[in-house]
Order: C-alpha cells, then sequence, then structure tokens
C-alpha cells in the first residue's frame, strides 16, 4: 500500500498546458528543473543519469541504481542487476526504530513500505527522496561532487511525533570494483578485498584482479585501477564487509539479519562476498531535526582515496557541494535558452534534453537499460553538438579525441573503450565521415577554421597531421569504396547498424549514405574556398554533382528514394518488396541535403507522411520484417514493430521534423514534434520516463504500440534539442551568420531564443504576422534596422549583445 501526496500547481501559461505534462505518476516542477514523481509504482524505472567528467550514478524513483568511475561499463564500483521489473538492486539507507522494531527505507527499495508521504525528486544532478514514515520525515539526496570523484549523500531526518525517537540508520552497497557484473560473478569476488578503516570510519575496497586484458602481463592478471570507500558523517557503531553476515541465508533484502543484531561479527578481507554496511545511532526529541551526510570517494590509490574522504566528510561541506553542483549546471546551460507558448517543449529544451545529452551521453555514457561506457565513433560526435551554442571548445576537444581514433587509411573503431583503448573494427561506411560533418558544424557556429590545423597521430601511426588531413583520409577511404554506378558502398550497416549483411561483400549501395555524403561535399566545397584550395573546392563541387545525378538516377523508386541496394543487386526499401518498403531516413535526407529536386522532394515528404508518421512518431521502416532475412541483417531479427524494425527510433524521428520544416510544413512538424514529446505521453501507454527520449518506441506492429524503451542512453536527446531550436524556432548558424526561418506549430503565434554565437549574445523575439500582412518572408530586424534578408550577420566583435525581432 502506498499513498501520494499533493504538491505544488504547475506554473504553465495555462489550464491546458497543466494537464499535458502533469499525469498519474507526477509532473514537471514549476520551473521545469525537477521532475517529481508522486507514485513510486511507475510503468517501468524513471531514472535519473547523474555524472560530472569522470564518474556518476543511476538512480531510480525506487532507489536502485549503481556508481561507475571513468568507464560505466569497466569502471563500476557498486554492483546492480538490471532487472527493469523488480527495480530493487543497488546502494540503500535502512531505518530501524528501536523502540517498536519497526524498519523501513528511505527510498522505496527494498523495502518498499507504506510511507505516508513519498515524493522523488529527480533534478540537474541530483535526486531526492523525500519520505514519511512512522512519524519520521526524511530527505535523502544523492549527487555527484561537481569536480571530483565521489558520490555523497546529503540526508534530512525531522521527528514529527510527539515522543523522543531512537533510530538506527544503516546503510548498505556491494562492491562490484570492475567490469559490469556478470555470470562469473562467484569467480570474481575472489579477487576483491574489504577493509575497515577506523580512523575515517570507512569502509574501504579494492580488487586484485581486473577483467581487462594487460598488453603487458595478460588476462586476468592486473589491479582494477581505483580504490573506493564509504564513510559516514555520524559515528559508527558497526561495520560490515560480507554479504552473508550481514543478510543472512534466505532473508530477504528487505530485513537484513544485521538489522536485528545489536552487535555485528564484522567480516572484512579478501575471503567474504563483498559489501560496505555501516550502522549509526541517531536520537530525536520531539519535533526535532538532524542532517549528516555520506561519501563514496574513488581515487587511484589508496592515499589519495583516504585524502578525498577526510575532505568531504563534513555535512556543512556535502551541503555546499550539492549547491556547487546544482549552480554548475545551472550556469552551465544558463546561456542558451528558449521560450514557446509550450511550456513542455521549454522545459526539455532549455534543461533536460541538453542534460540527457550531457550527463548521459557524453559523461556517462551509459543509461539503465544499456551500461556501455565505450565512445561510439559517430555516436558521441553526434551528441557533442550539444556544446556548440555554449561552449563550443568542447566540441572542438571531442573532435579532436576522435582524430586520435581513426587509422592512417582514414577507417576508425566503430567504438572504443577509455581505459582499454581497446575497439571494434568494422566495415560500417557511415563512422569516418561524421568528424567531417561535425568539424563543419563548429566552423559554421565559430567561424574559426584554425581547427583544421589541429594535431592528432593516428591508431597505427604515431606521426601527428592536422585534423584536415584526417578528414581527407576519411573521404578518400569513402570515394574508393564507391560502386560503378557512382554510389557509395554500404559495406557491413551505414547509420542503421541493423542493416549489417546488406554489403558484406563490398557490392550494396546505400542511397542514404549517399545523401549524407551529398551534403559533406557541399560543406567542404565550402570550407576549401574559405581556406584557398580552390583545386579540392572543384573537386568536390564535381564530385557532388555526379552524386547527385547518381542518385536521382538509381535511388528514385516513382514516389520515394530506396533505402540501399544489396550485394546481389536487388532493392532495399522499394514498393516491390512486401516488407520493408519504404525507409524514412532515404527521404529525409534528400530533402534536408538538397537532393531531391523539388518534386521528387515533395513527393518524399508526402511518403513519409502517408506511410511512416504515426501518433507515436516517424517509423524507421514499414511494414516491418516479420522473418529474419539473412541478406539484410539483424534489424530483421527484432519482433516486428521494435525498436528499428517498424518502431520508432527516436534519433531518426528528430531529422525528420527538420526535414518538414525544411519544406515548410508546419502542421507536419508539429504533428512529428508532439508524437515525440514524451510529457505528452499516456505513461500507461508508454511506460518510460516523461521528460528524457526514448531510443524507440514500439510501432503499430507491436501489441505495445507507443511503448518506449531504451531511455537516456540515445543519440535523439541532442538531435532532438537541436531540431526545436534550429528548424522549430529556426535560428541555426550558418557560414557568416544566424540564418532565420521559423517554422512555429501553427498554433503558436510567438516564441523566442536567447543564443550566444561568436562571442555575441542574441536575443530574439519570433512573432507570427496575421495572415493578410504576411507575403511569407522572413522579417528580421536587429537594434531597430530591418536586414535585406533572414541572414543575421555574423558579429564584428565580441561582447555584444543583439536583441532582434523576427517577422514571418
Amino acid at each position: 500500500m502506498h499513498t501520494t501526496i499533493a504538491t505544488e500547481p504547475l506554473n504553465c501559461r495555462n489550464a491546458e498546458q497543466n494537464e499535458l505534462i502533469r499525469n498519474e505518476f507526477g509532473h514537471f516542477s514549476k520551473d521545469g528543473s525537477e521532475y517529481h514523481i508522486t507514485d513510486y509504482n511507475t510503468p517501468r524505472p524513471w531514472s535519473n543519469i547523474i555524472a560530472n567528467e569522470r564518474m556518476g550514478l543511476a538512480v531510480t524513483q525506487a532507489g536502485s541504481g549503481f556508481t561507475w568511475i571513468d568507464n560505466s561499463q569497466l569502471g563500476v564500483i557498486t554492483r546492480w542487476q538490471q532487472d527493469l521489473v523488480r527495480d530493487n538492486s543497488g546502494k540503500f539507507l535502512y531505518v530501524k526504530d528501536t523502540e517498536t522494531d519497526e524498519v523501513w527505507s528511505l527510498s522505496p527499495a527494498p523495502v518498499f513500505p507504506a510511507y505516508t508521504r513519498y515524493l522523488c525528486r529527480h533534478g540537474l544532478g541530483y535526486t531526492v527522496f523525500e519520505t514519511e514514515f512512522a512519524g519520521i520525515h526524511a530527505e535523502w539526496t544523492l549527487f555527484c561532487h561537481a569536480e571530483k570523484t565521489a558520490e555523497l549523500w546529503h540526508v534530512k531526518l525531522h521527528n514529527n511525533s510527539d515522543k523522543p525517537r531512537k533510530l538506527e540508520i544503516c546503510s548498505f552497497l556491494e562492491w562490484s570494483m570492475g567490469v559490469t557484473p556478470d555470470p562469473r560473478r562467484e569467480f570474481h569476488k575472489l579477487f576483491i578485498e574489504t577493509w575497515a578503516d577506523e580512523e575515517i570510519g570507512a569502509i574501504c575496497a579494492k580488487n586484485h584482479m581486473w577483467d581487462v586484458p594487460s598488453p603487458r602481463w595478460g588476462h586476468w592478471n592486473t589491479d582494477f585501477a581505483y580504490t573506493a570507500a564509504m564513510a559516514s558523517t555520524l559515528p559508527v557503531d558497526c561495520m560490515q564487509g560480507d554479504k552473508a553476515a550481514f543478510f543472512g541465508r534466505h532473508v530477504e533484502p528487505k530485513r537484513p539479519a544485521a538489522i536485528d543484531k545489536s552487535q555485528w561479527n564484522s567480516r572484512f578481507g579478501r575471503y567474504e562476498d563483498p559489501i560496505g554496511a555501516m550502522r549509526s545511532t541517531v536520537e530525536l526529541k520531539p519535533k526535532q531535526h538532524t542532517e549528516f551526510g555520506y561519501v563514496l570517494a574513488i581515487s587511484t590509490d589508496q592515499d589519495s582515496m583516504v585524502s578525498l574522504v577526510k575532505d568531504l566528510q563534513n555535512t556543512e561541506t556535502i551541503k555546499n557541494a550539492l549547491e556547487d553542483a546544482k549552480r554548475s549546471w545551472k550556469e552551465l546551460l544558463a546561456s542558451h535558452r528558449v521560450d514557446t507558448p509550450d511550456a513542455s517543449v521549454n522545459y526539455l529544451t532549455n534543461d533536460w534534453l541538453r542534460y540527457q545529452a550531457i550527463s548521459s551521453r557524453i559523461w556517462g555514457r551509459c543509461g539503465y537499460y544499456q551500461q556501455s561506457g565505450a565512445y561510439g565513433f559517430r555516436d558521441q560526435l553526434q551528441d557533442s553538438q550539444v556544446w556548440l551554442p555554449i561552449d563550443p571548445a568542447k566540441t572542438r576537444a571531442q573532435i579532436n579525441l576522435h582524430a586520435r581514433h581513426q587509422f592512417a587509411d582514414g577507417s576508425v573503431y566503430h567504438w572504443w573503450h577509455p581505459l582499454t583503448e581497446q575497439g571494434l573494427v568494422t566495415t560500417m561506411t557511415d563512422d569516418l565521415l561524421w568528424m567531417a560533418f561535425v568539424t563543419a558544424n563548429y566552423i559554421r557556429e565559430t567561424g574559426d577554421l584554425s581547427i583544421l590545423e589541429d594535431q592528432a597521430a593516428f591508431l597505427d601511426d604515431d606521426t601527428a597531421t592536422p585534423l584536415l588531413d584526417h578528414v581527407q583520409r576519411a573521404f578518400a577511404r569513402v570515394f574508393k569504396r564507391t560502386s560503378d554506378r557512382g554510389l557509395p558502398h554500404i559495406g557491413a550497416g551505414d547509420w542503421n547498424d541493423g542493416l549489417s549483411a546488406v554489403g558484406m561483400q563490398d557490392k550494396g549501395e546505400s542511397i542514404w549514405l549517399a545523401h549524407f555524403l551529398a551534403g559533406l561535399l557541399a560543406d567542404w566545397t565550402e570550407i576549401y574556398s574559405r581556406i584557398g584550395d580552390e583545386a579540392n573546392a572543384r573537386d568536390f563541387k564535381e564530385r557532388r554533382q555526379k552524386l547527385v545525378a547518381a542518385i536521382n538516377e538509381h535511388g528514385w523508386d516513382g514516389q520515394w528514394y530506396i533505402r540501399a541496394t544489396r550485394d546481389d543487386g536487388s532493392k532495399l526499401g522499394s514498393s516491390e518488396e512486401e516488407v520493408g518498403k519504404i525507409f524514412l531516413n532515404a527521404q529525409t535526407w534528400a530533402i534536408l541535403n538538397d537532393v531531391a529536386p523539388a518534386e521528387r522532394a515533395e513527393s518524399a515528404i508526402n511518403a513519409v507522411e502517408k506511410h511512416l508518421v504515426t501518433e507515436v512518431g516517424s517509423l524507421l521502416l514499414t511494414p516491418a520484417f516479420y522473418v529474419p532475412d539473412e541478406t539484410v541483417g539483424y534489424i530483421t531479427r527484432y519482433a516486428p514493430g521494435l525498436r528499428e524494425n517498424g518502431g520508432v527510433y527516436t534519433h531518426a524521428a528528430c531529422w525528420a521534423i527538420a526535414a518538414a520544416c525544411k519544406m515548410n510544413r508546419p502542421e507536419l512538424a508539429q504533428r512529428m514534434l508532439d508524437a515525440l514529446n514524451p510529457a505528452k505521453r499516456d505513461p500507461q501507454r508508454y511506460w518510460a520516463e516523461p521528460y528524457v527520449t526514448p531510443g524507440n518506441v514500439d510501432g503499430p506492429e507491436s501489441p505495445y504500440y507507443g511503448r518506449g524503451g531504451w531511455t537516456w542512453y540515445t543519440g535523439s536527446a541532442a538531435w532532438l534539442q537541436r531540431v526545436i531550436t534550429d528548424w522549430i524556432l529556426g535560428v541555426r548558424a550558418d557560414w557568416d551568420g544566424l540564418r532565420v526561418q521559423p517554422c512555429l506549430p501553427p498554433d503558436w503565434d510567438h516564441a523566442s531564443i536567447c543564443r550566444e554565437f561568436r562571442g555575441s549574445r542574441y536575443n530574439i523575439e519570433i512573432e507570427r504576422m496575421e495572415a493578410d500582412k504576411s507575403d511569407g518572408k522572413v522579417c528580421v530586424v536587429m537594434n531597430g534596422m530591418e536586414l535585406p534578408d533572414n541572414l543575421i550577420p555574423a558579429p564584428g566583435g565580441t561582447g555584444e549583445t543583439h536583441n532582434v525581432v523576427v517577422r514571418f
């Protein structure tokens, strides 16, 4: 049994908006920077991924989760079981009333008590559990230090009863200290050593075997690179390092055996089942409150770990660190804000999508559905575009990191792991081109061509060469992998990994990749011209012309573009097929990169609207594959309607919104945007979190049509934020300024955006003119002066503020 609590009304523009972003399980806070979960029985775990640049934690509304450092797969500090049904594995705080023997937990898991009050507040960089049970009000806040490698807990307890209370507070975690848990748990635990540091009142752990091969010493023959400790600011009565001693045999986690023992027979060392549990006593008079904290510190050696604990093992220090963490996120996101008539769009665009992209995708590389830890060559490059309007130097750093993971022949790792630098080499054909894509967008944003001179070595050649050379080698490799018809080979997949067998013999062609390449050839024609390399500018211009001609000769199917050809020459994504007749990306990128002539562009977007646009988003393809097809790849092995096989793959559905805007189809763009907006979904149907984007949503051929999945760890977060600002509001970086071409939803009469661009700030108001006064053109007035067209010119200096009014 549980009850929900009443919370404050939302600060939305109107009552209708209130209903759009409130559901039976929770709602946004007044300013949208928190999501308040008022009923912990959500359809699936609703989590928060909290991270700084090196470490992080995942925590759900039930309190389950884990902690990692530097790599969420190879550097896992606390053990967790991925179980989205039970959602009861992780780090816990137990409370026992010594008079009544009642036991509860300060998050629902693992006891799941019948709280009088419950509220989980997921915020930007922290999560708070507010609960009341047996007259004790509690607030437990979990967060990462803004800079240091420490997870911190701040706890408040208030005795709301009219009698004194003596409470025993027991913290619990299970050490992993290495690679993500796997079936060899009983083997791995043999190498973990725990000990109690009485001086600082901490339980410490290290691992003498890291399941990562050493180039020098071989497999299973190197130490885990970190030492960790859990400490409290309270005096500690008992500590335990053995799981069996703490829980007892066949005892549910709801009430461990140690909870009912006055003394603990502590077991530490190298022979136990390693955990960290500590008990303290708190006494509260009626109406009295107290505060205390915990530190989970991680470092490369014992001495620095102890030093880190000592630096943070103070309640006031922890409180100050919490304010620093909140302030760091607020300041990070402050310079790029929007305001629209749709409050949920504001909350997502201003805070949650960028927070998701940075905390989960770039720093954590982790979600509750996937502990990756690796850098995807294409993935984090795209994600890093989230930095462009707020801190483009971070995008530049990401580009250079990826340049160092390229081979001298232009090929790249599909993904690689930090800590080990081990990666996967494939014949996927798009990975290597995303560096050119993001570099071009960096130059559009900053106007800074000096990035092309940045130096980086290759994986197989220590000679450092300019970034321009890295980009040219990638292009050269793609040019070589081209069919006799002038179309790029698809190899073991292009952007869609699931098309893993279409071109394994290097004969199959990718029409989507051809669209993508055509856009890059146009971008780099411009860049070559700007650096004075007219020979390459002419070459790329000619290559684009030939490529566009080849696409339109061989890739047009009559009403839409095919997706690819197989190694045997047969078509994929054609009206001639029974399944997989039409693919989304082959239409949208033909529009975005100006490959399709006007009539074909119109036909392609109409085909998207007719066949692929649904109430839950734009499908990646339709109809779904019902039988595995080894000539296509593992995409056909998903059940129909799941993920890429006839589902909404959110990443691609974001690009579809941009294409609709480019075609000046505001009604269609709004339908697509509303369909993807997680805040507007029915949670009983959608299941997933309403404040972040999912990787996918089940399509109509699934019995769970409309169900979201694989949230947090998805490239759709950065893309949806970018599409809203660049295409819906229509303010996007161009080579010589900001291009403004709004495509506001029909029921929006205005919007605004504050944005930094090349060192200056632009406050842009967008207004819709009355229909009888509009000539269809965009009128831009900057600082009181009307501009000749819809390009806001790049600033002549820095530190300026410009006020812009856009009417359309």
